[in-house]
């Protein structure tokens, strides 16, 4: 396991369709984000950063829009993993993707 992951939560009111299984590492940089994602996707496994704030997308940025003035949204942003979650995903490419992840954030973070 890993200790700073965040998984998905869930409650009586609320829980996920799960088109997409966005995993938060806790106290990490955008930059240890990015290396983290470089070593999955070099291990062979596709994943991505699904929620780009809005404020950092380029037309917004020209409209004056700065990430500084929504300092959660950008710490979910910067913590951020999209993991690949469908259909026929087999319980071995989940046992890979999960292999993988521990290893690359282990890796990232030691």
């Amino acid at each position: 396991t890993i200790a700073a992951a965040r998984p998905l939560s869930s409650d009586s009111e609320r829980t996920s369709s799960y088109h997409i299984y966005p995993l938060r590492i806790k106290g990490v940089s955008e930059g240890q984000r990015d290396s983290i994602i470089q070593q999955i996707t070099d291990d062979g496994v596709g994943v991505n950063v699904h929620f780009m704030p809005i404020p950092m997308l380029s037309f917004y940025k020209d409209q004056g829009f700065d990430i500084s003035t929504t300092p959660r949204t950008y710490d979910n942003y910067s913590r951020e993993i999209t993991l690949p979650v469908y259909v026929d995903l087999s319980e071995e490419d989940q046992a890979t993707v999960i292999e993988t992840v521990i290893k690359s954030v282990a890796a990232v973070l030691s």
